[in-house]
């Protein structure tokens, strides 16, 4: 076997092992940081559009939800700024308050 495989194979088995609470946090950190882009629309605006599509399309509707949670506590500034998004999911369990 050549040791490309060996690393990719070695690479898959690594992030197999990921906890989906890992998971959980990266794509948390991967939303919070895009909200920091000053040419998206106001707060309001976006929650306005991920609560539409929530309730137009209910049972398809999991990434909006995920966005709007995320959307909220950005909001809130709960996350203290010496933190990032993902050390501040895992170290407050942020999975244990998503609906």
């Amino acid at each position: 076997m050549s040791l490309k495989i060996i690393i990719a194979l070695i690479a898959i088995m690594l992030s197999a092992c990921t906890s989906d609470n890992e998971h959980f946090c990266a794509r948390y950190e991967y939303v919070y940081k895009q909200l920091d882009d000053p040419e998206l629309p106001s707060y309001g605006e976006m929650k306005q559009a991920l609560q539409l599509e929530i309730n137009q399309r209910p049972k398809d509707s999991d990434q909006q939800r995920f966005m709007l949670f995320v959307l909220e506590e950005y909001h809130l500034e709960i996350k203290p700024g010496h933190k990032s998004p993902q050390a501040f999911c895992m170290d407050t369990k942020r999975w244990q308050y998503y609906p």
